[in-house]
């Protein structure tokens, strides 16, 4: 019996069961004693009446029998009780039953033997054979009669059959089971209509509340009554309604920490204390290398060699690893209850010291590399600068020891002196210029003008230069008429095109030539300049735009270069929102691309 329905039903009906019983019992046993009564208080009557109507009229004994005649003729309402005058031996002398003294009977019952030692007496519910050789259940009343001298002269018998009263409480008991049974039936409909009422809506909130507990749409359940059940209705819409801002409040702060954690560049792993992955980001997979599904601490920590690691509960440790060339921060934040070192391992163990441990991966293969070019900078500028000032020393201290004394020679080491301080020069400028750079403080005058016109001046500016080399530099203007505007500092887009053309010039051999072009699309000008000359490997094309670099550092050195100029160019270009490209192969030349957006306008209106 799972349903309050039922429980109810049969607690009413349980109830209204016991109360109709006891009230049942209570009647009958009532009405029982009530009739009893009154059967008693009719035998004695009669009794009394027999005496003072018969024993005290008649003086002989022998005239007993025609007064009962007459009596019973008087009083019919006696009839159906049956009187008996014994003597003081308990024989019957006169019998309201029978007339004939052969079918007197005698009677020995406690109710005579009593009457005989002087006290009156009733007996109830005795079967006796009555003069008709029928058994019933009679109650018998023994009443003493006495003489002058107090002593016992007769015994006045009677006795009324019990049937009557046996087949009353029948019928009142019989009443009492149908109306048992038509209550029981009214009761168990009214039960039923009862329990319906109540458990209704207790049925309606709970449907509510497991559709609510699995995320489905929820409509506030209707109230329709002002009791306690209308009371829980109210209260379940007011929880629920609160409940499901509450929820969307943290389904919103759980999409926006989702969203976080999804487009952090730092890879996320967290473990339960069971060492069960529990959430993992998709970029775990690309610093990792695997799959993180059904990935387990124990297995992180086996493919990361960092088994023997110990942790404290709240705080982080870290270590850095180096897997296929990327360089990877690990730190792990365990969080528990407890200061208590455990094995991270040993998950059994920990449950009491900690509960999870949440992982957090750092690709800082970039801040590596940044390290590495800041110490190859500085290594570089030292360098750098350390030749020319060792050139300006060397000879400056070989004047000084009597050189200045030979003209010719002091005018040669001067010229070195003055070449070297020009490369230093050269050097804190470009620096200079870098640092401006970086800082943006660099500032361009921009101005429309054609890029043609830029191109062809910075052809004439290295057209000598060329010749010097037996090298052609050939600029292939566009036929189109078409002005190629940009928004440019015609200083500074000139110095990049004249770095670009020079190294062309600088790194191809003689006799070849530097070809100069532009092309365009729909939101960009592009300037070609292509060269003959040694190439750059695949590998380094990325690499010749960061300070210093040189791919073969001894000839550029030779050549006077020192590996900032095309820094420079890039860090020009993008203040133009342009941008510088490289395409190259050994042996086969190299094409530098400059990328300039267009301007939509003419210098000559």
């Amino acid at each position: 019996m799972k349903s309050i329905r039922w429980k109810l039903v049969f607690i009413y009906l349980t109830l209204v069961f016991i109360v109709m019983i006891i009230s049942g019992t209570y009647i009958i046993v009532m009405t029982d004693s009530q009739e009893t009564k009154n059967a008693e208080e009719e035998l004695k009557q009669c009794a009394v009446y027999v005496e003072e109507q018969i024993i005290r009229e008649y003086d002989n004994p022998d005239d007993f029998q025609s007064g009962f005649d007459n009596f019973f003729i008087v009083r019919s309402s006696m009839r159906n009780i049956q009187a008996n005058i014994l003597d003081k031996d308990g024989n019957t002398i006169a019998s309201s039953a029978s007339s004939d003294k052969s079918l007197f009977m005698d009677y020995k019952n406690s109710a005579v033997i009593s009457a005989l030692t002087g006290k009156e007496s009733f007996e109830s519910n005795k079967k006796y054979v009555d003069f008709n050789s029928q058994v019933k259940d009679w109650i018998t009343y023994g009443y003493p009669v006495f003489d002058k001298n107090g002593d016992v002269e007769y015994v006045i018998y009677v006795q009324i059959d019990g049937e009557s009263i046996k087949k009353n409480i029948m019928t009142i008991a019989r009443t009492i089971v149908i109306s048992v049974i038509i209550a029981l039936v009214m009761t168990g409909i009214l039960g039923i209509i009862f329990s319906v009422t109540i458990t209704r809506p207790i049925a309606l909130l709970t449907k509510k509340a497991n559709q609510l507990a699995h995320g489905r749409k929820f409509e506030k359940v209707p109230v329709k009554s002002n009791d306690e059940i209308g009371q829980l209705t109210r209260s379940f819409n007011y929880m629920a309604l609160e409940l499901r801002k509450t929820m969307s409040e943290l389904k919103n702060e759980n999409n926006k920490l989702e969203i976080v954690v999804n487009n952090m560049t730092d890879g996320i792993l967290a473990f339960d204390y069971f060492g069960k992955l529990i959430h993992a980001n998709h970029v775990c997979k690309e610093l990792l290398g695997y799959s993180t599904d059904g990935l387990t601490l124990r297995e992180f920590l086996k493919s990361t060699n960092m088994s023997n690691i110990s942790l404290v509960p709240n705080i982080i440790s870290e270590t850095i690893i180096k897997r296929d060339n990327i360089y990877l921060s690990i730190s792990f934040i365990p969080y528990g209850q407890t200061e208590k070192g455990f094995d991270i391992l040993d998950s059994e163990k920990n449950k009491d010291s900690f509960e999870g441990v949440v992982v957090v991966l750092q690709d800082i293969t970039k801040h590596r590399r940044l390290d590495e070019m800041r110490r190859e900078f500085v290594a570089n500028v030292s360098h750098e600068i350390r030749t020319p000032l060792t050139t300006i020393k060397s000879y400056a201290e070989t004047l000084i020891d009597g050189a200045i004394d030979e003209k010719d020679t002091a005018i040669e080491f001067l010229k070195i002196i003055n070449s070297a301080a020009d490369r230093v020069a050269f050097l804190a400028k470009d620096l200079l210029d870098l640092s401006h750079l970086d800082n943006k403080q660099m500032k361009f005058n921009f101005e429309k003008v054609d890029l043609i016109g830029i191109l062809r001046d910075c052809v004439t500016q290295n057209y000598i230069a060329a010749q010097n080399k037996n090298q052609d530099i050939l600029f292939d203007e566009p036929d189109d008429n078409e002005e190629y505007i940009i928004n440019a500092d015609v200083g500074r887009i000139t110095q990049v095109f004249n770095n670009i053309i020079s190294n062309a010039m600088k790194y191809s051999p003689e006799n070849t030539q530097v070809n100069i072009f532009v092309s365009r699309d729909e939101k960009y000008y592009f300037a070609h300049v292509k060269d003959n000359g040694i190439g750059v490997p695949e590998e380094d094309l990325e690499r010749i735009f960061e300070r210093f670099y040189r791919v073969d550092k001894a000839r550029s050195r030779a050549m006077g270069g020192n590996g900032l100029g095309l820094s420079i160019a890039k860090e020009i270009m993008e203040g133009h929102k342009g941008k510088i490209e490289a395409k190259s192969s050994p042996g086969n030349g190299t094409e530098m691309i400059l990328k300039f957006p267009r301007v939509k306008e003419t210098l000559h209106k």
